[in-house]
Formats: C-alpha cells, structure tokens, sequence
C-alpha cells in the first residue's frame, strides 16, 4: 500500500467528488449510534485523516488512527492538529495487516471500536483478509465492533465486473475498472480511477461470504451485520449528472457497502 506515498498531495480529491459525500452521510448513520464518549476508538487505513476528523466530530474523544503511508499520515497531522496537539489523536505508521498491538501500551484488547474505511479492500486474498481481521480483533476488546467499508459485497463480483464497463459507469469518478479475477475464484482485482490525469491506484474486490469467511475466521464470532448503501434526494442525483434512468442503474448497483463485525 506504499503506492499512496506519491499520492498523499492528490488524494484529497476524493473529498470533492459526489460519491464521497454520499459516502459520508451512510458511514455517520452507521457508525454515530456506536460511539460514546470515552471510547477508546481505533482507525485503520486513515489516509490523509477525512474520516478521522469526522470521527471527532461524530463524538469520538479518545483515537488511534494508523496508516501504512508516512506521507498520508502528515498530510492527517496537519488536518487533524487540533486533536493531536489536545492530546485526543496518535497517529501510528504501521501495516495495519500485520499483526501488533496498536495499544499506547502495546497491550491486546485495549480498544473499545474500530473502524476502516477501505482498508480490507487490499487484501489480495483470503489469507491476508484473514490476517486483516485477526489484527484488528486482537486489539479490540470482548464484544467491540468493527466498522469496515468495502466494496458492495455479492457473491457475484464478475457479473458486476461487466456492469461497470457501462454507462453510467464508464463515466464516473472514481472509476472502477476490474481487472481479472482470482484464480481462487475468492474475488477479482480492481483498479480505481480518481480522475482523468492518471491519478489509480490498486485493490481487490473479494465475495461477500469471503469476506464473512475471513471475519470468522480471524475472531470475529459476534453478529455480522451489512449496511447497504443508499442514496438520497433529487438534489443529489444531479449532482452526480445522472438522468433518471442512469440513477436508478446507480441506485441499483451500490458502490459500497459497510460491514459491522462484532468480536
């Protein structure tokens, strides 16, 4: 994931586009019934810090957030200062796929949340994703949650594949352009597109019940619980430019999903 080095100074284009802040909006609802003041909360794959600000806002007092990326991680120091300089934020250069303790005092099961916006999308395969949450459960203590966003989760990664060679598709940033799938069947890979000046980057998108697999498998025993995306207004469908038929092959074809794993 060190391929964000070089994109720290762009990245925040995300910020700007529709998607993102239609991604806002279903990420609070998911995430703002959970947190309580004095929760110990810790952010995997933090990037240059949108979701981690967002995250004090929605109520957060106490956070760790940890990024792979130096680069990415000034970029959330410095949008971030005010937390860091309360004393409220650490920022932790780590792989959040290896496993460690993510702990000031480096013990297991010290977090009360955790959270990853597209972390888990860059596991290659079933092993790493597993690796991915067996990290993330030995840090969080007996019955916490784990708030993931990934892409829309089916079982049918390659008919979705095709869908997105078309129109509305073919024309929207970010654009997802699937590679080819996995020879263990488990997924396919899945180029992003921010924008039009060359600016991608690589992921993997795996099938819902490998996802499941692996959240099992690496200590969550809990519920597991998928949020489907949803969209709103009118206002909104004209901000992402999209006459009616395009929105409602939009609204039909999610392009996120958010899954609550409970250890």
């Amino acid at each position: 994931m060190t391929q964000y080095n070089s994109l720290s100074s762009t990245y925040n284009v995300f910020d700007t586009l529709p998607y993102r802040q239609m991604e806002w909006e279903n990420v609070y609802r998911a995430v703002s019934p959970l947190l309580r003041p004095g929760m110990k909360v810790l952010e995997l794959a933090c990037g240059t810090g949108c979701y981690t600000t967002r995250l004090f806002d929605w109520g957060a007092t106490d956070m760790t957030a940890v990024d792979i990326s130096r680069p990415m991680l000034a970029e959330a120091a410095a949008r971030a200062h005010h937390h860091v300089e309360a004393g409220n934020l650490r920022l932790v250069a780590a792989d959040g796929a290896e496993m460690q303790s993510f702990a000031p005092d480096h013990s297991s099961c010290y977090f009360d949340l955790a959270f990853g916006a597209w972390f888990l999308n860059y596991a290659e395969n079933k092993a790493q994703l597993r690796a991915m949450f067996r990290n993330v459960a030995q840090n969080l203590r007996p019955g916490a949650p784990f708030i993931a966003i990934v892409p829309h989760p089916t079982d049918d990664v390659g008919a979705r594949a095709e869908i997105y060679t078309k129109p509305p598709f073919n024309r929207m940033f970010p654009r997802n352009k699937y590679t080819k799938p996995l020879e263990s069947g488990d997924g396919y890979g899945l180029r992003v597109l921010v924008d039009n000046n060359g600016v991608d980057f690589m992921t993997w998108h795996m099938k819902r019940e490998v996802y499941e697999e692996a959240a099992r498998l690496g200590g969550f025993q809990g519920r597991l619980e998928w949020k489907r995306e949803f969209l709103l207004d009118d206002v909104w469908k004209q901000r992402f430019d999209l006459t009616s038929d395009e929105w409602q092959i939009r609204e039909a074809n999610p392009h996120c999903g958010i899954l609550i794993a409970w250890k």
